[in-house]
């Protein structure tokens, strides 16, 4: 039901489950079928818009006629056109009511609907920095909804994001892609989810001159596991496959916590031996930040690496694939820039004149390779695929690709390509084709690219207990990245990147007590470093790991039937309990495997809620009830809870 308060600059809206959708005046009747009075998503709605009166019109025409109904209302002079039809999908009883401003001419400013968080937990959309789940836990004021770069100032939304919401009272929320969509998450605490619709101001491109718009879809469905299989199958696209199963079963590990900048192959090869002696497996070895001379070069520093062909055999025969880091930028000083100006494969200003300039973390000036240019794309390929043929490298960490990063004026193709998160889909596409047949290389950027088998890794988190992009962050980012439909989930960095300090050993344990049951494990800061303990300790966790990995992979490949995350929250199996819908410190691994990782500081005990059911405790041994505590539960350091469910 929309009701229209008369004489307001803020409509309200009440869409109800109902067999057809209702529009009511303030002194008007029911337009048409009865309600039933159950109300699943309420909020401000049209906001600064003058509602004028009008007449309600039909809008069912053959084109509609699978809608149950449909109906128009003109704002502000019939400058606005609103439509909202309702469907009722009785075979898997869903209903959903779809929601469109049009403006007529360009003369609109801004569309902005606002939804109401207080009545039930809500999940999706992208990461944050202090990522709390339920998501409105947080506070984010609006901003364009695009992939960017959680740490600026202000902070960006995360660079793996869909516009797909849910909550726990069944319901859901999809925008359609093209719109130039800005969103708050409980701002300054208002307990609002905020969906605008603006061009100006924005990085959203415009080049046609098109009219605003803003289209979303809400359905409702029984509970939120309902709702969600139902918006998933319709909106995110499973994946075509899986990435290469040793990068479940053995860890990554990358030089650039333990070694940042001054990585040199002496290094590479002291660090492969080192991983070696004290026992631990691996996926590969990444080379990180700088092995290139200058950025961009695509080609090694041999006053680093004099003989990078040998390093890499040196490293094959201790076992290790070598993959690079590489990035969208070309440095100003590399040679590469004369190459990519000639055929003009640089994202350029917005007249596609003249290529933009940017800056990133390592540079105050750059160029940025046009993945949407498929020439580009290829270009930049090529000159990895050059890499891989020459010295032999398996792979590549791919960073980077958030579309922050564009110049302040830019210009994609093809042109109707309004999103500039475009960038960020075509970014890690062009990933793929680098490696798609044994697919171990990863990316830290995604956006409608769930299709796309291969690990995408969690931005860099600091080396800190608590929210602020600390450990706390780890669960609910697996979390939320699954339910937007990434299933292949890489945590960073075991205890952080240390940009600030280094992790203390409690912290680096814990660390490697949580990612052992996610998907895939990455080392940089070595154990070592500490003490026999914690080498102990993180040796026993990786090995549990790889007692697993046949359920990761299996999992993996339901992915790509079901499209169900490999990490999943407690509702997933008990979507109606209270309880399960905000727990924020375990998680699943599929139906049957429940983890309890301690990520408080100086904790040795922690609270463990079992969902209902039979559950096998793997730790302490016996058997234990659902749907209730466990109290004072007692893990030690070196310990983990999990518990695995047999009935």
């Amino acid at each position: 039901m929309l009701y229209i308060p008369s004489g307001s600059t803020t409509l309200l809206l009440l869409i109800l489950f109902s067999v057809g959708l209702n529009l009511l005046p303030a002194d008007a009747e029911f337009l048409s079928g009865p309600l039933n009075k159950r109300v699943f998503l309420k909020g401000e709605f049209g906001i600064g818009l003058d509602p004028v009166a009008g007449e309600f019109r039909d809008c069912l025409t053959e084109d509609t006629e699978s809608q149950d109904s449909c109906v128009e209302y003109a704002y502000d002079g019939s400058k606005v056109h609103l439509t909202i039809y309702e469907a009722l999908n009785e075979t898997a009883d869903i209903n959903c009511t779809t929601v469109i401003w049009e403006a007529e001419d360009c003369t609109v400013d801004a569309f902005q609907d606002c939804f109401d968080l207080t009545d039930a937990y809500w999940y999706g959309g992208t990461l944050v920095r202090k990522q709390y789940w339920p998501i409105e836990g947080t506070s984010h004021d609006l901003a364009p909804y695009v992939t960017g770069n959680v740490a600026g100032v202000p902070p960006g939304y995360g660079g793996v994001l869909e516009r797909y919401w849910v909550n726990s009272d069944g319901m859901a929320l999809h925008v359609d892609w093209e719109v130039p969509l800005w969103v708050s998450v409980n701002a300054s605490g208002d307990q609002l989810l905020c969906l605008r619709s603006q061009y100006r101001d924005s990085p959203y491109s415009n080049h046609q001159d098109l009219p605003l718009s803003l289209r979303y879809t809400a359905c409702r469905g029984r509970d939120v596991r309902h709702v969600h299989d139902y918006m998933a199958a319709k909106h995110l696209p499973r994946p075509t496959a899986i990435p290469d199963e040793r990068l479940f079963r053995h860890p990554i590990w990358s030089t650039w916590a333990q070694y940042r900048k001054n990585i040199t192959q002496d290094l590479v090869l002291e660090f492969a031996d080192d991983i070696v002696a004290n026992g631990f497996a691996n996926a590969q070895m990444e080379i990180d930040d700088k092995w290139e001379t200058f950025y961009g070069d695509l080609d090694f520093d041999r006053q680093k690496f004099p003989d990078p062909a040998a390093m890499v055999a040196a490293l094959a025969a201790k076992g290790f694939r070598t993959t690079l880091w590489v990035h969208t930028f070309v440095g100003l000083d590399s040679p590469a820039i004369a190459d990519g100006l000639r055929r003009r494969l640089f994202v350029t200003d917005s007249g596609g004149r003249q290529p933009g300039l940017t800056a990133w973390w390592d540079e105050a000036s750059a160029m940025l390779v046009d993945f949407t240019n498929d020439r580009a794309a290829e270009w930049h390929a090529d000159r990895l695929r050059s890499l891989q043929t020459e010295y032999n490298i398996s792979s590549f960490k791919f960073d980077a690709g958030e579309s922050n990063w564009l110049p302040g004026c830019y210009r994609l193709s093809p042109l109707n390509r309004t999103n500039p998160s475009w960038y960020s889909t075509r970014y890690v596409e062009t990933a793929y084709g680098v490696d798609p047949d044994v697919r171990h290389q990863e990316v830290r950027v995604g956006a409608q690219t769930q299709h796309v088998p291969i690990f995408v890794r969690m931005f860099d988190k600091d080396s800190r207990w608590g929210y602020s992009n600390g450990i706390e962050t780890l669960i609910p980012h697996a979390l939320n990245v699954g339910i937007i439909g990434y299933p292949f989930v890489l945590p960073d960095m075991v205890g952080g990147n240390g940009y600030v300090v280094l992790p203390d050993r409690e912290l680096f344990v814990r660390w490697a007590q949580v990612n052992a049951f996610l998907p895939s494990v990455q080392y940089s800061i070595v154990p070592w470093q500490f003490d026999a303990e914690v080498v102990e300790i993180t040796r026993n966790m990786t090995d549990l790991h790889e007692s697993y990995a046949q359920k990761f992979i299996d999992l993996a490949r339901e992915s790509t039937v079901t499209g169900a995350p490999i990490v999943r929250p407690l509702w997933w199996i008990a979507p109606t309990d209270p309880v399960a819908l905000t727990i924020d410190s375990e998680f699943l691994v599929g139906d049957d495997l429940l983890v309890a990782p301690v990520v408080k500081e100086g904790a040795r005990s922690r609270d463990v809620y079992l969902p209902a059911g039979r559950w096998h405790d793997e730790l302490r041994g016996g058997d234990v009830d659902g749907a209730q505590w466990l109290i004072d539960y007692r893990v030690e350091l070196n310990e983990l809870p999990y518990f695995t469910k047999i009935a």
